[in-house]
C-alpha cells in the first residue's frame, strides 16, 4: 500500500481578490465585529431565542455549581441539585459543564457567561471555515464565506443562545478542515486530528453524525489517496485496499469511539438515555408532499433561498473529484438528518443551524469564481474598491438591523415577573401549570417545580406518535391528582382549551389571580 505524499492545494492561475494586507485586514474586522454584535445586550436574561432549550440548560447548569458551592442555604442547594438531576438526559452536558465551571471562574451564577462561550464558539467555527478555504486554495472564496456564516441574521441571534449547537457547529466546522487537511498530507498526525475533531463533534451532539459521516465518506470512498485506482480495479480489491489503511481505522475510530461509548453506557448500562429516542422518529411524514414543502420553506428562511442555491451549485465547482464527494456527502448528511427528524426539523428552527456551515461551506468555490473573476476583468483598484463597499455595506446594514431587534426588548423585568412566585406559592405547594418554557423560567427564578398540563402542541406530536385524544385526555386530567394548585401564566394556551376552561372555573375556588397569572386552589372545590 502506497500513501500518496503532501501537496499544496492547487492555486488559480488568475489574480487575487484580496492583496494580503487588505485579506487579513478585512478578516480581523469580520472576526472582531462578528463576535461583538453578538456579545451585544450580553446580560440580558435568555428569552430571547428558544427559552425552553435555554432555561433548561441553565438549570443544569445552576444545579452543577450549585452541587459544592458552599456559602448558600442548605435548601436552596438541594433543591438546585434536584431540578438538574429531574432533566432527562438529551446530549452529554458539555456547554452546561463548561458554563459551571465558568460560574466558578467568575465567583457567581452569571448567565452571560453562557452566551460568552456560545458566541466564541461560533465565532471559531468561522475561523475554521476560512482555514477550509485555505486548505482548498481558495481564500477569496472563503472570505465570503466567512462573512455569510458569521452575520447571516438568523445566525448572529441564534449563535448566542445557551444550546449545544453552536459549540456542535463550529467543531464540525474544524472536523471539515481537519478532513481535508488529512486528504492532502495523508499523515497519521494529520488523521488522528480529523479523528479527534470529529469524535468531539459527535460527542457534543450525535446528530453531527450525519454531516461529519456524510462529508467523510464521500472524501474516503473518492479520494482514498491509495495506489492503483483504475476504473479496471474490482470493488473487492478497493475495499481490502481501505481496510488495510491504518489511517483510516485511526481516523474512524477516533471519530466514532467517544459517542459511541457515552451511548453504550447511556442505553444498555445505566439506561439513562432510553427515553431520549420518544417522539423523535416519524418516518410516515415522508409520505406527505407538505412536510418537504415546509423543510424547504424552513430551511430558506434561515439560510436564505438564493444562497441555499448557489452553495447546491458551489459543489460542482471544485476542482478534485475527492472534495466533490465531500462537499455531497455533506449536503446528503443534511438530507438523512432532516429526515430522520421530520417533525423537528419543520417546527424547530434551532435543528437547521448545521445547515448556515453546509452553505456556508458550498459558498467558498461560488466566492472564489465571483471575486478571482472581478479581478481577472478589471484593472486597478476602483472596481474593488466598489466591491468592497459593497460587502461592507450589507454587513453593517445586517450587523445594525441584528443590534436594534437585541435592543429592542429588556427581558430583565421577565426575570422579576418570574421571581415573584416565590412570594405567591408555598413551597411545599404541589403544583400543575399551563406556563410557557415548559416551567423553567418558574422553576428558575421562583424556584418552584411544577407538573405541566399537556398543550396542544405537545398533544399533537402524541398523536403523532399514536395516542388517541381519548388518551391524551385521560392523560391530561390524571395529572391532576395530588396536586394542591393549577398554576395560568400562558392564557394564550389556556384559550385554546376550553374544556379545561369550563372544568377549572365551574369546580374549583381562585387561590390568586394578578398582573399575567391566575390560580386555581385544587384544594378548595366548590
Amino acid at each position: 500500500m502506497k500513501i500518496t505524499n503532501y501537496q499544496l492545494p492547487i492555486t488559480p492561475s488568475h489574480p487575487a481578490f484580496f492583496t494580503r494586507p487588505l485579506l487579513w485586514a478585512v478578516l480581523a474586522f469580520a472576526f472582531a465585529l462578528g463576535l461583538g454584535i453578538r456579545l451585544y445586550d450580553l446580560t440580558d436574561p435568555p428569552f430571547d431565542f428558544h427559552p425552553t432549550r435555554q432555561w433548561r440548560a441553565a438549570i443544569i447548569a445552576r444545579g452543577m455549581y450549585y452541587q459544592n458551592l458552599e456559602g448558600v442555604p442548605g435548601w436552596q442547594r438541594e433543591q438546585a441539585v434536584a431540578q438538574w438531576k429531574k432533566e432527562a438526559v438529551i446530549e452529554p452536558p458539555v456547554m452546561e459543564w463548561l458554563t459551571a465551571w465558568g460560574y466558578r471562574l467568575a465567583g457567581g451564577e452569571h448567565l452571560w457567561i453562557a452566551r460568552l462561550l456560545a458566541s466564541l464558539f461560533w465565532t471559531l467555527g468561522g475561523v475554521a471555515v476560512f482555514l477550509l478555504a485555505r486548505e482548498l486554495g481558495q481564500t477569496d472564496g472563503g472570505v465570503l464565506a466567512v462573512l455569510y456564516f458569521l452575520f447571516l441574521p438568523y445566525g448572529m441571534i441564534a449563535s448566542r443562545a445557551f444550546q449545544p449547537d453552536p459549540l456542535m457547529t463550529a467543531l464540525i466546522a474544524v472536523s471539515l478542515w481537519a478532513m481535508v487537511r488529512w486528504h492532502n498530507r495523508r499523515t497519521l498526525a494529520a488523521a488522528a486530528l480529523a479523528g479527534l475533531f470529529a469524535g468531539l463533534a459527535v460527542f457534543v451532539k450525535t446528530v453531527a453524525v450525519f454531516f461529519v459521516g456524510g462529508a467523510l465518506a464521500g472524501l474516503v470512498l473518492f479520494g482514498s489517496g491509495i495506489e492503483n485506482r483504475e476504473s479496471s480495479q474490482s470493488l473487492l480489491s478497493t475495499l481490502q485496499s481501505l481496510i488495510a489503511n491504518t489511517q483510516l481505522w485511526l481516523l474512524f475510530a477516533l471519530s466514532a469511539l467517544p459517542a459511541a461509548a457515552y451511548y453504550v453506557y447511556g442505553l444498555w448500562i445505566d439506561g439513562f438515555l432510553r427515553q431520549q429516542f420518544k417522539y423523535r422518529f416519524f418516518p410516515e411524514m415522508w409520505r406527505d408532499p407538505a412536510f418537504y414543502i415546509r423543510w424547504v420553506e424552513m430551511a430558506s428562511d434561515i439560510v436564505g433561498y438564493a444562497a441555499m442555491l448557489a452553495a447546491l451549485i458551489g459543489v460542482f465547482l471544485l476542482r478534485e473529484r475527492a472534495l466533490r464527494a465531500m462537499a455531497a456527502g455533506l449536503w446528503a448528511g443534511y438530507a438523512a438528518y432532516s429526515l430522520a427528524f421530520p417533525f423537528q426539523a419543520i417546527t424547530h428552527d434551532y435543528y437547521q443551524e448545521p445547515l448556515i456551515l453546509v452553505v456556508a461551506a458550498g459558498l467558498i468555490p461560488v466566492g472564489e469564481v465571483l471575486l478571482r473573476g472581478v479581478a481577472r476583468l478589471n484593472n486597478g483598484a476602483l472596481p474593488k474598491l466598489v466591491v468592497i463597499a459593497v460587502i461592507l455595506f450589507g454587513v453593517l446594514f445586517k450587523v445594525w438591523d441584528t443590534r436594534v431587534i437585541l435592543a429592542r426588548k429588556d427581558y430583565r423585568p421577565a426575570a422579576a415577573e418570574w421571581a415573584q412566585y416565590r412570594d405567591i406559592i408555598p413551597p411545599d405547594a404541589r403544583v400543575i401549570a399551563i406556563t410557557k418554557a415548559y416551567g423553567y423560567p418558574l422553576a428558575y427564578y421562583g424556584w418552584i417545580d411544577s407538573a405541566l398540563w399537556l398543550s396542544e402542541s405537545d398533544a399533537q406530536l402524541r398523536e403523532l406518535a399514536g395516542m388517541s385524544e381519548e388518551q391524551i385526555r385521560q392523560k391530561r386530567f390524571a395529572a391532576l391528582e395530588g396536586k394542591d394548585l393549577f398554576l395560568i401564566t400562558n392564557f394564550n394556551e389556556f384559550e385554546k382549551q376550553p374544556e379545561l376552561r369550563e372544568f377549572l372555573f365551574e369546580n374549583y375556588e381562585i387561590y390568586a389571580e394578578g398582573n399575567g397569572y391566575l390560580i386555581f386552589d385544587l384544594n378548595a372545590p366548590k
